[in-house]
């Protein structure tokens, strides 16, 4: 299988649109991450600068390799001069979240050391476990989150108040687990019947006590959301 060179400038001749200093990260950053980017099949680095940014971004997205691919979170890098900030990313707009994550990237120095840090930190939260909780009712999954096993961070839900136990969705309502335009948040649920490991270290983080292991699952309901 060929892979994709990770944080490749695609058009290494336009002067214009990368300084040299920029050019010299991706470079070294894209090295670096070579060295372990075959452990993570399915992923792939992109480099490039938005519209109007006076940023450079280097992300990564995440899928759970079902089809079709499901794209649980986009994480990335801002390069901005002496300094690069790392986080989970807005999936549209590519921000950095307003309240860093316990695991965010916030450094500053020459330009090696940046990327040396930056692929270091790229390593570490694709190494993060990622597992998948699964609600059943009647024989039906009515909802499902996954989540970051090693800090409980939902990544991406959904709720089918269709299938749902009967009057369950004005409960979580009355009892503020909505967010936004009626986004059920699961971690309101009761205990799930069932999870499956999904990706990462599952010896870095821990799942809910008492929720069986599966390694299969069947349809999951509609809307997902963060």
């Amino acid at each position: 299988m060929v892979v994709h060179p990770w944080f490749e400038i695609d058009d290494p001749d336009d002067e214009f649109e990368f300084t040299e200093a920029e050019r010299a990260f991706a470079g070294a950053l894209g090295a670096r991450c070579a060295e372990w980017a075959s452990e993570h099949p399915g992923v792939y680095g992109d480099i490039h600068r938005p519209d109007d940014w006076g940023a450079l971004l280097a992300s990564v997205s995440l899928s759970d390799g079902t089809k079709p691919r499901l794209s649980l979170i986009d994480l990335g890098v801002h390069l901005v001069g002496d300094r690069v900030r790392g986080d989970r990313l807005h999936n549209q707009l590519y921000l950095l979240p307003d309240t860093p994550s316990p695991w965010a990237l916030d450094a500053t120095g020459p330009t090696d050391r940046l990327a040396d840090l930056t692929a270091d930190w790229f390593r570490h939260v694709l190494d993060k476990p990622v597992v998948l909780y699964v609600w059943l009712h009647e024989g039906y999954a009515y909802a499902a989150r996954y989540a970051y096993a090693d800090t409980g961070e939902t990544l991406a839900q959904t709720y089918a108040s269709g299938v749902a136990p009967p009057g369950q969705e004005a409960e979580l309502t009355a009892a503020g687990q909505v967010r936004g335009r009626g986004w059920i948040q699961t971690v309101g649920l009761p205990t799930p019947a069932l999870y499956l490991h999904v990706r990462g270290d599952l010896t870095k983080g821990r799942v809910i006590e008492g929720v069986p292991a599966k390694t299969g699952r069947g349809p999951l309901p509609g809307v997902w959301y963060e």
